[in-house]
């Protein structure tokens, strides 16, 4: 996907100018200035749930109302790879445990009907969908799920539903049995009439070539007759429907049209099968009174779809009532840059933050460089738009198919029990008082640890029959053996439950202002804030005690601790603290009075820079003096026409080898506007007294 969105870009010399125009603005358009869009997610904690091994509230549902057991309904809890009869009763059954724990959403997995079984393993995971207009029998009825649903709200909880749109399960064949990719550029497609056409060229269209199963695809598709009406809604049954390659090798052209391990790729470039998602998961709002979407394998699928099915989905949800409906797609990449594609191109509202999984993890296990981590949030502004920004980023330590963050500790900690607890206490400071809407994958908070990903990590919470899972560590507590998980209070989810019950009172700690002033020695030091209320974050990551010095915005005051230990905090001079903390430890301080300005307020807008390191970006900067927090909004427009809004930056970037220090940031993509065109980009600064001020105007000149 990413090459193909970015060939036409870097193939092309852009040149721009970028001259002073001298003197300030005209006053009015201090007008243009919009708070930082925090994202709906900003202000969530989202519990991730496989519901098959979650709890199990009816055992008369274990296989599905068919029987069969093991090769019939694909039930068998003694197997990683089988059902194992958890169900919305029994999720509903502990929702108040999750309530307790802090949690304001639960993710679920796909709930939809299955293919039961695929090879040597089944369903349970609801990745290998047939009918995506109800609820698979092994996790219970309608009634059920909508019980489950309305307990939820009842508890002031979300509901976000896993949802797949790259693929189905697999029943499609291909004639003469061959399943290796072939390329578009030696296989075209070719229309109901034997003539080879370019997709891409038609994707986000309204017309369509008409396709024949039998002339137009790389591979000859059928349907076995016993399958031919097995998936709902009718239109998944067409397999001209499909992009019918063979298997994708996660490279080239098959990263967006080959099979997903077999799995049946759908022609998302096709008007037909953009509507019939579009149509589908816009009633499941209504139907079921959902709240958001986690979608499956989204890098998967080509942009186009994604910039017509996204706005129609939250246009459906808002019609229903729902002013906030988060939307998160897993999009597998680890570079901010590349996620932030996503985002600004796709549209999608936010993404899992990989990035911030992959650096968080690894400071967790090591105290490795907590500069990483400083790079990782200047890359921040580049997921600012007018409609959110990296604070509705959904961050995670661990899921299903990586593995757990245990896992990922107990591999670095090497047998030692306590260092393991520490470390994951750690982790989960990081993962709940950073940036962004925070996602713990179920068990976790019950120590669970695993040996690997996928179904490695996938364990029971109610009691397992599975021996391998009965003996694994379990951190803080001895292995689980026969008892349920539910029945075993471990240190992780008092820990957790404490960390939530302060974030709660002190939004600044979930949503607010996020700017980076320390990282070296295995130490990591932000500030948040939020309503002139500033708070000081410390993470030591050391096995030994560890002194560092930070910058503060609020002056002359006292810095109280409410979460954590700290050993020592004592001023240097005003707007700056020396802090001591001992070994794997962390804290956060409040300071006992609100912020208040201290500078008068100025801004200098920058000349436009591109940055090579996001495939050819345009950087728009701006610096504001001193130290106070202040929100800068950017606008460009073309000459003579309206300005335009482009984000609002409330941070700073901190100074790194590759950054400079101070600068707020928002990014312009050059192919939003036509070789030729001259633009006007203009700055307003906001201070914490309500105070705005207008920069300078930069003009901008692109040719490519």
């Amino acid at each position: 996907m990413k090459k193909r969105l970015l060939t036409t870009l870097i193939t092309s010399i852009i040149i721009i100018n970028a001259n002073l125009t001298f003197g300030n603005a005209a006053a009015d358009l201090t007008s243009l200035w919009q708070p930082i869009v925090r994202g709906d997610l900003s202000n969530d904690s989202v519990y991730f749930v496989m519901t098959d091994r979650y709890a199990n509230g009816d055992t008369g549902n274990d296989q599905a109302l068919i029987g069969g057991g093991r090769l019939g309904s694909g039930y068998d809890p003694t197997d990683i790879g089988w059902y194992h009869g958890g169900d919305f009763q029994g999720l509903t059954a502990h929702l108040d445990r999750v309530k307790e724990l802090g949690f304001t959403s639960i993710w679920i997995t796909p709930p939809v009907v299955q293919q039961y079984i695929q090879g040597m393993s089944a369903a349970y995971h609801g990745y290998w969908g047939v009918d995506f207009t109800t609820i698979d029998p092994h996790l219970g009825t309608e009634a059920d799920f909508k019980a489950f649903v309305a307990r939820a709200h009842e508890l002031e909880m979300k509901v976000i539903v896993d949802i797949v749109v790259n693929h189905t399960a697999n029943v499609i064949k291909y004639k003469l049995g061959m399943y290796t990719y072939l390329e578009p550029v030696d296989y075209p497609y070719k229309n109901a009439k034997g003539k080879p056409f370019d997709s891409t060229k038609y994707a986000g269209k309204s017309t369509f070539p008409k396709l024949s199963a039998t002339k137009s695809f790389a591979r000859e598709p059928f349907l076995p007759k016993a399958y031919a009406k097995i998936k709902k809604p009718a239109w998944l049954n067409n397999p001209t429907n499909y992009h019918n390659r063979g298997d994708s090798t996660f490279t080239g052209t098959s990263t967006l049209d080959g099979d997903f391990v077999g799995l049946d790729d759908l022609f998302t470039e096709k008007p037909e099968v953009v509507k019939g998602w579009t149509d589908l998961w816009s009633s499941w709002i209504t139907k079921f009174n959902i709240d958001g979407y986690r979608i499956d394998t989204a890098k998967h699928v080509n942009p186009e779809f994604w910039q017509a099915f996204l706005p129609k989905i939250l246009a459906a949800a808002k019609a229903a009532g729902k002013s906030e409906f988060p939307i998160f797609g897993e999009t597998y990449e680890t570079d901010p840059n590349s996620l932030a594609t996503f985002v600004t191109q796709q549209k999608f509202p936010a993404v899992l933050d990989f990035a911030f999984q992959k650096n968080v993890i690894l400071f967790a296990r090591s105290g490795y460089q907590p500069a990483n981590m400083a790079d990782m949030f200047n890359a921040d502004d580049l997921f600012t738009t007018t409609k959110g920004s990296a604070y509705g980023l959904a961050t995670f330590l661990g899921n299903h198919d990586m593995g757990r963050t245990g896992m990922f500790l107990e591999n670095a900690t090497f047998g030692d029990t306590d260092l393991l607890l520490a470390r994951s206490k750690m982790a989960n400071a990081l993962l709940f008082l950073l940036r962004g809407g925070p996602v713990l994958y179920y068990g976790d908070e019950k120590g669970m640890t695993g040996t690997g990903g996928d179904q490695l990590a996938r364990q029971d919470m109610f009691a397992t029959q599975v021996n391998d899972w009965k003996n694994e560590t379990r951190i803080g507590n001895t292995p689980i053996g026969d008892r349920s998980a539910f029945d075993v209070r471990n240190p992780l989810e008092e820990q957790i439950a404490e960390i939530q019950k302060v974030t709660k009172e002190n939004p600044a700690l979930r949503s607010g202002t996020q700017q980076t002033r320390y990282a070296g020695q295995s130490t990591f030091i932000v500030t948040r804030y939020l309503d002139n209320q500033e708070y000081l974050v410390v993470f030591n990551s050391r096995e030994e005690n560890v002194s560092a010095s930070s910058k503060v915005a609020t002056l002359g005051v006292q810095w109280l601790p409410i979460l954590g230990t700290v050993e020592s905090v004592s001023q240097v001079k005003d707007g700056e603290l020396s802090i001591t903390m001992a070994p794997l430890s962390y804290t956060v301080l409040k300071a006992d009075r609100k912020f208040t300005p201290t500078q008068a307020l100025s801004i200098k807008l920058n000349a436009p820079k591109i940055d090579y390191s996001t495939e050819n970006w345009f950087a728009l900067s701006a610096n504001v003096p001193g130290n106070d927090y202040v929100e800068v909004t950017f606008a460009i427009r073309e000459k003579s026409k309206n300005w335009r809004v482009l984000g609002t930056s409330d941070h700073r970037t901190f100074a790194s080898d590759s950054v400079v220090g101070g600068l707020h940031r928002v990014y312009l993509h050059p192919r939003e506007f036509k070789s030729g065109r001259t633009l006007e980009i203009v700055a307003i600064v906001k201070d914490a007294s309500g105070a705005k001020v207008t920069s300078n105007i930069r003009t901008l000149s692109i040719r490519y």
